[in-house]
């Protein structure tokens, strides 16, 4: 959803009775939101990436990650959302919205959720790179399907 779109739905609510909320969500916001499988791969075709390459960037086993960018796996686990982001070298905002799709976010006072704003802002998109980042300051590595 663009930043039009969340506008418009926000200035809707400023109208909107608690006892029309059943309503609105049916009608507004049902069809707003794209799946993460959606928005990945929209993101996939408008980058021209390709997804051979950023499976085997993510370090996820090729039968979990085609089962996110498939729709079949619905809510993927933070870490395995941040290492397909990381791969398709999104920046902060891209990634920031993949992980809203599934209902969590990088939260900065969170010190290995900091580390991964940096990581994004500074465009540190290796997967090594990031685990030795987020392991010198002890912190967890990502922990993906081939790790985990």
């Amino acid at each position: 959803m663009n930043e039009d779109t969340t506008s418009k739905l926000e200035e809707i609510l400023k109208g909107t009775n608690p006892n029309e909320f059943s309503q609105f969500s049916k009608n507004e916001l049902q069809n707003n939101l794209p799946s993460l499988s959606n928005y990945l791969n929209e993101y996939i075709a408008k980058h021209n990436l390709i997804v051979s390459d950023i499976i085997k960037s993510s370090n996820l086993s090729k039968d979990y990650a085609y089962a996110i960018l498939n729709g079949h796996r619905k809510n993927p686990a933070k870490d395995r959302i941040i290492a397909l982001c990381l791969a398709m070298h999104m920046d902060y905002k891209s990634a920031e919205r993949a992980l809203k799709l599934c209902d969590t976010l990088l939260y900065a006072k969170n010190k290995r959720d900091a580390a991964f704003i940096i990581c994004f802002n500074k465009e540190i998109y290796n997967l090594e790179d990031v685990n030795d980042f987020l392991v010198k300051n002890n912190l967890d590595p990502l922990e993906t399907c081939k790790n985990s």
